[in-house]
């Protein structure tokens, strides 16, 4: 009888054996598991940075400062601002075309705000619109690219 009990507890320690072996192999494909689906997360916040990083930011050519008489009747106003263009930096033909065509661009800046009222441009809208118009007339001239930005780095209407 004593071999019963002995052959018991040997069947009982086998048992527990394999269930710890069977536990520990889990836990091991479970862990291996964790660390690679955070190293998937990782790998993707990674990726997210990159797909953040802004663009370099663009050559700055500086057209002048204006004093533009505006469109409007009841009073004489004027406009002073002064204009930036922004394009890409490695684009040489671009940057010898806008430096060539400096000219054109000033006479195109004096038409359009000549055209303006002071109330047009006395809102952020209607400065915006003027920006974006002058960008569009300038890309619609060019060959050789576009210019990325319009900057009025000083603006004033009296």
């Amino acid at each position: 009888m004593a071999d019963q009990g002995e052959r018991g507890v040997r069947g009982l320690l086998g048992v527990l054996l394999v269930i710890s072996g069977i536990t520990l192999i889990g836990m091991i494909g479970l862990g291996i598991l964790v660390f690679t689906k955070l190293g998937a997360v990782t790998d993707a916040k990674k990726e997210a940075k990159v797909i953040e990083q802004k663009p370099e930011p663009g050559k700055i050519y500086d057209l002048g400062t204006f004093i533009v008489n505006l469109a409007d009747e009841e009073a004489s106003r004027y406009v002073r601002a002064q204009v930036q263009l922004e394009y890409s930096q490695v684009n040489q033909e671009l940057d010898k075309e806008i430096k060539e065509r400096d000219a054109q661009f000033k006479d195109l800046v004096n038409t359009l705000l000549n055209d303006r009222k002071a109330v047009e441009l006395s809102t952020s809208e209607g400065k915006e619109q003027f920006r974006r118009e002058l960008q569009l007339k300038i890309n619609e001239s060019l060959k050789f690219g576009v210019v990325t930005n319009v900057f009025l780095t000083q603006f004033a209407i009296q």
